[in-house]
């Protein structure tokens, strides 16, 4: 009787003394994890919209952490392109020109056949032109986006900021004003 009960104690003990399985939160995100993550990020972001308030600017930049960790992981996977689409924009928001300017290197270098390609080119040079003061940087976008998709309805745009960067801030004005005074055909 002892005996067995000294047996039944040590089981007991035993029990207890097992170290409870965890799940362990280092284990690397699969791809489709981590898109699930960025997912829910995103959705939170957009709720706040406003960038300028503290806690919604490190979101942001969590959320651009999440998208640059998903491309290192997934190089090719075409989930990477759309985040280095987001990860330029988001940027932008942050103020972060000149790593929106990678991002959209990377993405036409990386992905030249994205379905926003021509937008990106655009955008490339409307963040030199607005953001970052480099008339000549953002005329070489616009010329680039001519250059590759001279068909597309985007590269008249590219054209007109092409020949709206040349003029002086008055010549500009009287330009739109002659514009507003003609009629529409």
């Amino acid at each position: 009787m002892r005996n067995s009960l000294i047996l039944l104690m040590s089981l007991i003990l035993f029990a207890c003394t097992e170290e409870p399985k965890t799940v362990d939160k280092t284990a690397p995100q699969s791809a489709a994890e981590r898109q699930a993550e960025i997912t829910k990020m995103e959705s939170e972001l957009v709720s706040k919209q406003d960038l300028n308030v503290e806690t919604n600017r490190v979101l942001a930049e969590r959320i651009v952490t999440r998208y640059r960790d998903y491309i290192k992981m997934n190089p090719t996977d075409s989930a990477s392109a759309e985040y280095l689409f987001k990860a330029a924009d988001i940027s932008v928001g942050l103020g972060n020109y000149e790593a929106s300017i990678n991002y959209i290197n990377r993405l036409t270098k990386d992905f030249p056949k994205y379905e926003k390609v021509v937008e990106i080119w655009l955008f490339k040079g409307f963040i030199y032109e607005n953001y970052m003061d480099s008339h000549a940087q953002a005329v070489k976008a616009y010329e680039e986006l001519i250059l590759k998709y001279p068909n597309h309805r985007l590269a008249q745009d590219a054209q007109a900021a092409i020949d709206n960067l040349t003029l002086s801030e008055e010549e500009l004005l009287e330009k739109f004003k002659k514009m507003n005074e003609q009629p529409e055909s």
